[in-house]
């Protein structure tokens, strides 16, 4: 009778030694292994991943030369000796290194010719000429001596 027992015990745990967990028989191709048949369509990847692009991913191109001026150009402030002054609207600049400028300003101030000056300045959207220089619109201005 022990023996009917064991019998009864084992045989069912070996037959489930030999199926997977859908009651398919373990290495039989196609009847659930995922790792043993083909894939159920041809972009198929067993792991879970997408597959790979053919397209090479876009690359950007070094360029052939730096730009002229800076592409992130702010307002700042430069300070210098007044070359060309009066009530506007252009006046002069000449910095300590030689550096000129032509200053453009709607507000119509009066600025004494030699006068020191520090004066905040952006680039200049207008299409005007303001004499020899590199051409800013000042935002601020303060004389200094």
């Amino acid at each position: 009778m022990a023996l009917a027992a064991l019998l009864v015990v084992a045989v069912p745990m070996v037959a489930a030694c030999g199926s997977d967990s859908t009651g398919d028989t373990v290495g039989d191709p196609g009847a659930g292994d995922p790792g043993s048949g083909p894939p159920s369509s041809p972009d198929a990847d067993p792991s879970g991943t997408p597959p790979l692009s053919s397209t090479p991913p876009p690359t950007l191109r070094p360029a052939s030369k730096p730009p002229k001026t800076p592409s992130d150009q702010q307002p700042d402030w430069i300070a210098g000796r007044v070359t060309r002054g009066g009530s506007g609207p252009c006046y002069g600049l000449e910095t300590d290194d030689g550096t000129r400028y032509a200053m453009y300003s709607a507000d119509g101030f009066t600025l004494d010719e030699g006068s020191v000056v520090r004066v905040r300045v952006a680039p200049l959207l207008l299409r005007i000429y303001c004499g020899p220089g590199q051409h800013v619109r000042i935002v601020e201005l303060e004389t200094v001596g």
